[in-house]
């Protein structure tokens, strides 16, 4: 038997598809554990380019219908020539799912169009010609070892006024009878739903979530995200299994940068996709991080071991005391004393050492303007008295920063119609002219140390989700690819001020990581809420800080969250005296969250995984640097390999997860040693609530 042709298989007229046999994957892997005549198996092409598959990578023909199967390290595809159809199953043969390899841009199509596919070297792709032969679509599968990816490019008049569908031939998507439920990493949809999707066509905690939805199969599950930023706001699964993604149709037409580059040969460029493959969704988050990481698109910009030490210290933000006492927004009560007084308070009741201050929304004359307000912060010259008296007290500093609007004086409404008709003085415009200049010098005033500037250590993003609906020149960024544009000049701009500067925001796509500093989970009203926001970013950002937020933690969730995000990220305190709703926090417990909170530096620069029961650990390399227990009451840090610190915030008696804790001694604040029981998982003892234990392993120090 020889090598099929490359010549391209003609599936005959655009709707008469022929579905291939079910299963044809299992039966292959059956047949090929059975003795064949050498025949029968075909030596890999020299112009195979994996460079991570199996050594032996090998091509089989089905004799039953011509499929061409490809195993790969941890799954097999069979593309059906005929139809353009990809099955994917596991290199024993059973099947996640199937798609075709097409696209449909909605458009009526001419007479006499016909689908071609076929493999080219290592790759599988699959065209739709008219009758004359020229192309109106394709779209090219490149497999590598864990994940595969496919990107598709269309004539812009075969696109409708819709959404486009990808792995979609216009007649069906993705194969949902072999799906039973997905998983969205978007916090605005419930995470396990029939038709998941992601966005930011409205006000969002991820501004934007991560471009990535999964489908349960009987294997595991499969996922599906975009490796390019989009010119887009959402991605969904549609209703017949084709990936929708609302590029607008006014750019692709003009043929502007949709996210993957001009057109090229007449085709209009999509972003590419990139399937993968895992046991479970935060698997799967964590597949499609490193799938994005050979290609630069997952790297961030301040990595475990390059940020600076103060950037884990506890964030306290003045925000919650500002609504639990009326002084918020431009309240005649919010001023320079007002935020003295704050600090001095939390510090007095809560006991931490260094921390930085954010001051939280508004300390300027007007939303978006960079010039502090004269009366309530006394200008420049006010606000910069006010960051030199807390730098000189140890803090550090970040400014609250309202991204999109420009010098209004009151806050506007987040909608649709304000995005869209909002004067252009009014918006932040990324694509304008003189943007790239406005914000060099905004980012100075803020984050400089010369005359008339603030001297401020960083600034805390907000309204990341108000893009603009209507911008200057659409084709330099448009949706997530305008945001990113606004986020890369705003992040290099305030490191060229200051080196160390800190640029927290709420941007949780992986490809955001190379232009913000931290992820903040945002407002959250619960701690199962946070708890899922801050795994999505573990799994999906691994390398990315995570400020935990704080804001609307009640007396329920206020302690498992305070203990869970020293452990994940940098805990974010936003009350002195009382909550959101009122409520006084009692001395006592504000002593224990500070004794808490002062643990944060001490865990180093690592990693967070989220545990069974709600636990969090830390890790930097093989080594638990935190980890939280007794359900997120309790916390143990480790400074360096033989010395540590635990804090019980329930107290009574509790058993610290040392796993073996032999010749390791436990010492209460006034050095004396505790008596413990040694158990396999490490010392059952009695502690008091809020009180610091040290933890010695003999021979060390501390």
């Amino acid at each position: 038997m020889g090598v099929r042709s490359s010549r391209w298989r003609v599936r005959g007229p655009v709707g008469a598809v022929r579905r291939r046999p079910r299963r044809v994957l299992l039966l292959l892997a059956v047949a090929a554990a059975l003795p064949v005549p050498v025949a029968a198996h075909l030596a890999p092409l020299p112009t195979l380019r994996h460079s991570d598959s199996l050594a032996a990578a090998d091509l089989r023909l089905s004799g039953e219908d011509g499929a061409l199967i490809l195993t790969e390290r941890s799954y097999r595809l069979a593309l059906d020539p005929h139809t353009g159809h990809v099955t994917v199953a596991t290199r024993d043969g059973t099947e996640y799912t199937g798609f075709p390899l097409a696209m449909s841009g909605g458009a009526p199509l001419p007479k006499g169009v016909h689908r071609v596919s076929r493999r080219s070297g290592g790759t599988l792709e699959s065209r739709l010609l008219d009758a004359g032969g020229r192309v109106l679509q394709e779209a090219t599968l490149q497999p590598s070892g864990d994940s595969f990816t496919v990107r598709f490019a269309a004539l812009p008049q075969t696109l409708g006024p819709g959404a486009m569908r990808f792995f979609d031939d216009g007649a069906a998507g993705i194969e949902l009878t072999e799906t039973s439920g997905g998983f969205t990493p978007d916090p605005t949809l419930p995470q396990l739903t029939a038709h998941p999707a992601v966005g930011i066509a409205g006000r969002t905690p991820f501004a934007p979530p991560p471009f990535q939805i999964q489908l349960r199969t009987a294997p595991g599950w499969f996922g599906v995200g975009l490796v390019d930023v989009p010119a887009a706001t959402t991605m969904r699964l549609a209703a017949d299994g084709g990936i929708a993604v609302d590029y607008p149709l006014a750019l692709a037409l003009a043929g502007d940068d949709l996210g993957a580059g001009l057109p090229e040969g007449g085709l209009v460029r999509f972003p590419e996709f990139v399937v993968t493959l895992a046991a479970d969704p935060l698997g799967g988050l964590r597949a499609y991080h490193d799938a994005l990481s050979p290609r630069g698109e997952s790297a961030a910009a301040s990595p475990p071991g390059s940020r600076p030490g103060w950037w884990s210290q506890a964030m306290v933000d003045t925000w919650g005391e500002q609504v639990a006492t009326r002084a918020a927004r431009s309240s005649p009560l919010y001023t320079a004393g007002w935020v003295r007084d704050f600090v001095a308070e939390w510090k007095r009741r809560f006991g931490a050492g260094p921390i930085t201050v954010v001051i939280d929304s508004r300390w300027q004359a007007q939303i978006g303007s960079a010039e502090p307000d004269p009366v309530r912060f006394g200008g420049v010259a006010g606000m910069r008295d006010l960051i030199d008296a807390l730098h000189a007290q140890g803090d550090r500093v970040l400014l609250w920063w309202p991204m999109w609007a420009r010098n209004i004086p009151r806050v506007p409404p987040a909608t649709a119609v304000f995005r869209r008709t909002a004067p252009a003085e009014q918006v932040v415009d990324p694509t304008a002219a003189g943007f790239d200049e406005a914000t060099a010098a905004t980012m100075s005033t803020l984050l400089g140390s010369g005359p008339g500037e603030l001297g401020a250590d960083g600034v805390k993003l907000d309204w990341g989700y108000d893009i603009p609906l209507t911008l200057a020149d659409p084709s330099l960024g448009w949706g997530a690819t305008a945001l990113y544009r606004y986020l890369a000049v705003l992040h290099a701009d305030a490191h060229a001020v200051r080196p160390e500067a800190l640029v927290d925001a709420s941007a949780a796509a992986p490809q955001f990581a190379s232009v913000t500093d931290a992820v903040r989970l945002y407002d959250a009203w619960s701690l199962a809420d946070w708890n899922r926001r801050a795994a999505v970013v573990s799994a999906v950002d691994p390398d990315t800080l995570i400020d935990g937020d704080g804001w609307q933690a009640t007396a329920a969730d206020l302690v498992a969250h305070t203990v869970s995000s020293t452990v994940y990220g940098t805990p974010a305190m936003y009350f002195a005296t009382r909550l959101a709703d009122g409520r006084p926090i009692p001395p006592a417990l504000a002593e224990e969250l500070g004794a808490v909170v002062a643990l944060s530096p001490d865990k180093g620069q690592g990693t967070a995984r989220s545990l069974t029961g709600g636990d969090w650990e830390y890790v930097d390399g093989s080594t638990v640097r935190a980890r939280s227990f007794a359900g997120g009451t309790g916390l143990l840090v480790w400074r360096n390999a033989g010395c540590g610190a635990a804090v019980s915030t329930g107290g009574g008696r509790v058993a610290l997860p040392l796993g073996a804790a032999r010749g390791l001694t436990v010492r209460d604040a006034a050095g004396k040693a505790v008596k413990a029981t040694h158990l396999p998982t490490g010392l059952n003892l009695t502690m008091v609530a809020g009180q610091r234990y040290t933890l010695q392993r003999a021979g060390s120090s501390c």
